[in-house]
C-alpha cells in the first residue's frame, strides 16, 4: 500500500524525541484497512515503532474514552463511538510520543479490549496496552507534578453506563486509598459491579464479521497500490447494543474527531512518559 507518511527519524537523542519531517514513499503496509484509517488520522514513521497510525482528534483526547464497556461471553468487551474503533481498540497497541501525541501500533490478533486495569476502593482505571516491551507509569506519581495522565478511572458504579467520558474521575483516586484497598491488576468483576451497581448484568454475544473497508463520509483516501491483504474482523453487537452506538455516536464525531491533518500535538511531560522494559507484558484479563 502506498501512502504519503510523516517520517519520525531519532536523531541521536532519547526515543521520545524525534525530528519531524514530511515526505511521500513507497511502503508496503499489509492491510486494506490501512486505506480506512488514513480518513481519520496520518500514517507516520517512528523510529523503533515502524509505520503507525495518529488519529486526528481534539486535544484531550485519549483512546478507550468515547465508549462503554458491555459483559459478554469473551469478558468486558469496549464498545467504541468512534468511527475507527472497531479496528485501534481491538487489535494492536498504543503508544504516546511528544512529537506524534497518540500513535497506534498495528497488531494481528483481536481481542474484546486492548487495556490494562487497577481496580481497588470502588473505583477502577484503564490505560490502553502498550507495545510488548513498553509499560505506562503508575497513575499517581506523574499526576503530581504534571497535568496529563494515560489512565482513565471511573467510579464502578459508572463502569457500565454509556458514553464513559462524561464520568471520567478529574483526578486518580488518592494514593492513601490505593493503600488501604485490596488491589488487583484486572477488569472488576461483573459479581462485584452488578453489587455495586444493584443491577443484574446480563452477558451478550458477539460474533465477528469480516470487513471490507472503506473510507466514509467526505473524508479523503489515501492512495495506494494494493499489497498482500492482512484480514480483519469488526464485532456484530446485539441491537440494543447497536442502539447504545447510535446514540452517542454523532456527538463524537462532531465533538472529537477533527479535519485530518489538523490534530493538535499535546506535550507530553518527560517523567510522565511510558518507560521501556526489558521484557514481560501485562494481557487483558477477564474480570469475572
Amino acid at each position: 500500500m502506498l501512502f504519503g507518511l510523516v517520517v519520525l527519524t531519532a536523531l541521536g537523542c532519547p526515543r521520545s524525541a524525534f525530528a519531524l519531517t514530511r515526505w511521500s514513499a513507497g511502503i508496503q503496509i499489509e492491510s486494506d484497512n490501512y486505506d480506512y484509517l488514513a480518513g481519520y488520522g496520518d500514517w507516520v514513521q517512528v523510529a523503533g515503532f515502524g509505520t503507525v497510525w495518529h488519529p486526528s482528534v481534539v486535544q484531550d483526547w485519549m483512546p478507550f474514552a468515547h465508549g462503554h464497556w458491555t459483559w459478554t461471553y469473551d469478558g468486558w468487551a469496549w464498545v467504541s463511538y468512534e468511527p475507527f474503533g472497531w479496528l485501534v481498540y481491538h487489535y494492536g497497541n498504543w503508544y504516546y510520543d511528544d512529537s506524534v501525541g497518540w500513535f497506534w501500533v498495528p497488531g494481528t490478533v483481536w481481542s474484546p479490549a486492548q487495556v490494562q486495569w487497577y481496580t481497588f476502593g470502588g473505583y477502577c482505571g484503564w490505560a490502553p496496552l502498550p507495545p510488548p516491551g513498553y509499560y505506562w507509569g503508575d497513575p499517581w506519581t506523574p499526576w503530581r507534578h504534571h497535568h496529563f495522565n494515560v489512565w482513565f478511572f471511573v467510579n464502578v458504579n459508572h463502569f457500565g453506563d454509556d458514553n464513559i467520558w462524561g464520568h471520567r474521575e478529574a483526578e486518580p483516586p488518592s494514593r492513601d486509598l490505593y493503600k488501604r484497598s485490596v488491589v488487583v491488576r484486572r477488569a472488576p468483576g461483573v459479581r462485584d459491579v452488578e453489587r455495586i451497581t444493584n443491577r443484574q448484568i446480563t452477558p451478550i454475544r458477539i460474533t465477528r464479521e469480516r470487513v471490507a473497508p472503506q473510507v466514509q463520509g467526505n473524508r479523503p483516501a489515501a492512495k495506494y497500490a494494493r499489497p498482500k491483504v492482512v484480514q480483519r474482523s469488526r464485532m456484530v453487537l446485539p441491537q440494543q447494543e447497536q442502539d447504545r452506538v447510535k446514540q452517542y455516536a454523532p456527538q463524537v464525531e462532531r465533538e472529537v474527531l477533527v479535519p485530518r491533518g489538523n490534530a493538535p500535538k499535546q506535550p507530553m511531560p518527560v517523567q510522565q512518559r511510558p518507560v521501556h522494559r526489558s521484557s514481560g507484558r501485562q494481557k487483558t484479563g477477564k474480570g469475572r
